[in-house]
């Protein structure tokens, strides 16, 4: 049966431009769900043909759907989902496609407040090995791109108790997305770099799926 999914706060929908039958994801009213459990829910809110898709603990629900959608394409997969938001970045750690732990890193936000976008490779190396010596590489910093490497190679130093051993997704989109993908990879994780719209549709054909009319 024909659906229509929509994110607010983006213009684009998915699906079936007018169908009835609507997946809504990032409604303000919408309660979140326990910090740790199925990525794909249970039970989704809503009345009239239209389902709201809550958060998963700070998890936003946008990049829930979008890690719905890489667990459908990759049933199977466990490691650690580094999920880059506007606010956060958020690091669950997956197993049978459930969170089984989650931690959240206000990286994106004090690079917002600092005015950085480009990483540069300066200052990475110290801050991965000594992520306590944070502030004072931030103080010697030459370049704004060494800023941010700083604050990549910190975050990624201090969450290694998170990635060692494990295979990583990265699901974002942007510079800093794009940041985080060559810290990861400086540190020598295997990691995915996903396509955020791609994982998006394919987050709302698993709810489509999860959901029929009739459940």
């Amino acid at each position: 049966m024909a659906w229509r999914g929509e994110i607010i706060g983006t213009d684009g929908t998915w699906g079936s431009e007018g169908a009835a039958r609507r997946f809504v994801v990032g409604h303000p009213d919408v309660p979140a769900d326990e910090a740790n459990g199925p990525v794909r829910p249970e039970r989704m809110p809503g009345s009239d043909g239209v389902l709201h898709l809550p958060a998963l603990g700070a998890i936003p629900a946008r990049l829930r759907l979008a890690l719905a959608g890489f667990l459908t394409l990759n049933p199977h997969w466990d490691g650690v989902a580094v999920l880059v938001g506007g606010a956060a970045t958020h690091w669950a750690t997956l197993s049978a496609r459930e969170v089984i732990h989650q931690q959240g890193s206000a990286t994106p936000r004090i690079a917002a407040a600092l005015g950085l976008s480009d990483v540069g490779p300066e200052a990475f190396d110290a801050a991965l090995d000594r992520p306590e010596r944070l502030p004072l590489l931030l103080q010697d910093a030459a370049t704004p791109g060494a800023e941010l490497g700083a604050l990549m190679g910190a975050e990624v130093g201090a969450t290694r108790t998170l990635w060692l051993g494990q295979q990583a997704v990265l699901i974002g989109a942007g510079p800093l997305a794009r940041g985080y993908a060559t810290a990861l990879q400086t540190a020598h994780v295997p990691v995915t770099v996903t396509d955020l719209k791609a994982l998006y549709q394919k987050g709302f054909e698993a709810l489509a799926e999860a959901f029929p009319p009739d459940a």
